[in-house]
Order: structure tokens, then sequence, then C-alpha cells
């Protein structure tokens, strides 16, 4: 099966890497196709965006914390990846847009279905190719832009995006392309975890750790607040967006998966610490050290020195939303 794209260039469909109309080649550098130089963050002006260049693995603590002994372990996502080729079946295409470090798009290109793992941020997908070890000649890693995405009409069969559409200041231009590129009967995927029965032991030690992280993290903004803070985060609804082009969703549910995870704090910290947060792309770096300096100092003081270390519980399971496009 031939898989066409778009050429930055001329707008011709052509197919990797050269475009047969104008003679554009995409580049290819470090694994990643570059169909776009766009910068990592917009903040002015129309089309506004937040890609993670400045954030990197520290967006997933999994990466540094477990990929050194399980590089396997992709949980939700290979769970629901593995759904979406059980149901459709491993001959379709799928865009995974704003892939960020691939943690969608390997499990599902492992099921052998062709996937394109989209996004702003070279240094996420760089450290998706590294995931991925060279080992799925179906992944297609490209440097893309939402808000143009290089793929011609009605030429994708599913695009499964998960926490991006509140990065863009106006997800509905972002949400028309989707449904553009999508074939008649295609669909628009997002992953859930949907919350599993706990014992009352579980529960309460869950309980503890949400509310020792909220005394946290409040500390911690209340220092950004402090010393000017702004936020970068866009206050949009990219639900109503969603539903201007698609028809409510649908959920499936995958069977037979649980999953249980007790790192939520030591996760949570790791991101603060980092400042890997899409709203805090505004903030200096200096002063996200010194609001982690005091915080740490703070937490040290209420909670002991090891506070990073209080488990929490959470136990779920892995679902799909399934978008159709309106008629």
């Amino acid at each position: 099966m031939e898989h066409y794209y778009l050429c930055p260039k001329c707008r011709s469909k052509f197919l990797l890497p050269r475009c047969n109309t104008c003679g554009y080649e995409i580049l290819f550098v470090n694994s990643i196709y570059r169909f776009c130089d766009d910068a990592s963050v917009k903040l002015k002006g129309n089309k506004q965006y937040i890609g993670y260049d400045n954030i990197g693995e520290d967006f997933e603590p999994e990466v540094t914390y477990w990929d050194a002994n399980n590089t396997e372990r992709y949980g939700v996502y290979a769970a629901c990846g593995d759904l979406i080729a059980k149901k459709f079946g491993s001959q379709i295409s799928v865009l995974d847009l704003g892939a960020g470090l691939g943690t969608a798009s390997i499990p599902l290109a492992k099921n052998g279905i062709y996937t394109i793992a989209a996004d702003i941020s070279e240094v996420m997908l760089s450290t998706a190719a590294k995931r991925a070890k060279g080992l799925y000649d179906n992944l297609i890693l490209a440097q893309m832009n939402a808000y143009d995405i290089m793929l011609p009409d009605n030429s994708i069969d599913i695009v499964v995006e998960n926490a991006m559409l509140h990065l863009v200041d106006t997800p509905e231009l972002v949400v028309k392309e989707i449904s553009r590129v999508l074939k008649p009967g295609g669909k628009l995927i997002r992953y859930g975890s949907p919350g599993a029965p706990m014992t009352k032991e579980e529960s309460e030690q869950n309980k503890y750790c949400n509310t020792v992280l909220s005394d946290i993290s409040g500390f911690y903004h209340n220092y950004l607040e402090r010393h000017n803070y702004q936020s970068s985060a866009f206050n949009v609804d990219y639900r109503e967006a969603l539903l201007q082009y698609f028809e409510p969703p649908y959920n499936e549910i995958v069977e037979g998966f649980e999953e249980v995870f007790t790192e939520k704090m030591k996760f949570r910290l790791h991101r603060l610490k980092t400042g890997a947060h899409s709203d805090l792309q505004r903030t200096p770096k200096e002063l996200i050290c010194a609001a982690w300096k005091s915080t740490d100092e703070y937490a040290r003081n209420k909670y002991g020195n090891d506070y990073a270390d209080i488990k929490g519980f959470s136990r779920y399971g892995a679902a799909l939303d399934i978008y159709a496009v309106k008629k």
C-alpha cells in the first residue's frame, strides 16, 4: 500500500522523500522527516501553540525511571494500540498527532500498523526514535505543525490524539485539519484510563498521597505566583471544537487489562522539579529552580526527607473514546 504526503512547497501529493512535481525533498535527519522548521513554541500572533522541546523526556518520567529496566512498558498505550489493531485490523494507516515521545505510536507500529508519529518538537521525536530503536519500518517520525498537517485529504484511517488539543489556542482549526485528512468512515480516537475499584486500604493510601501532593504543588505554584509567574496555558474549550466536526464519542473498554500505579508522588514531583508543564513555557529556568528549592525545603520540613517515596495507589483499565466524522 502506498502512503502519500503533501509537499510543503507546492502542496502536491507525493511519496517520500521527494516531490515529483517540484523536486522538493524532505530532509531526513536523525530518523525524522522534517516537513516544517517551525519553532517548537509560538505564543504570539495567530495560530499559537506549545511544543515540548524545552521539556523532552521530563514530560514522561517513566522514560527515565522505567525504560532502563523494561523497554516494553507502555501500559495503557500498548493496551489501546492492541485494541485498535484487533478492532480495525493492521492494514490501516494511523496518524498519531502530537506523538511526543512515541508512547502511543510505538505500540501501534509494533502491531504492524502504518503509523505516522507527528509532532512539532524535534526533541520529543528524537526520543521517540531512540525508544523505537529502528525496529519498525512502518513507523514514520514526522516533524509537522498540527495547524497544517502535511497529508492529503481523505488519506488516513484513524487519527490518534492524546492530550494535544489543549496546547493550541485555536483548536477548531486543528480539529478541522484532523477531519480533512480522515478517510470517509475514518475515526478520531483518544485514549482513556477508567479507574477500577480499590480496597479501603488502597483508597486511603491514594487519598493521603493526593493530599500531600496537592499541598506540595500548591506551595510550588504559590511561590511562582509571588514571583510574577506568567502562565502560557490557553483558555480554550477543545471539546466544543471536537463536536463541531465529530459526533459525540462512544467508548470501548479494553477487556482483561488492569494496571496498578504507585509512583504518582515521585513522577509528579519530577515534573515540578524540572518545570515539565506546558503552562511553564514562559517561566525562566532560574525561577523554576528557585521555586523547587523552596518547595523541597518546605516538603522536607513538613513530611520528612523521604517524602518523595510516599506511595500512592491507582488501579485502572484502558479504553478508547472513538469519534466519527459528522456527515
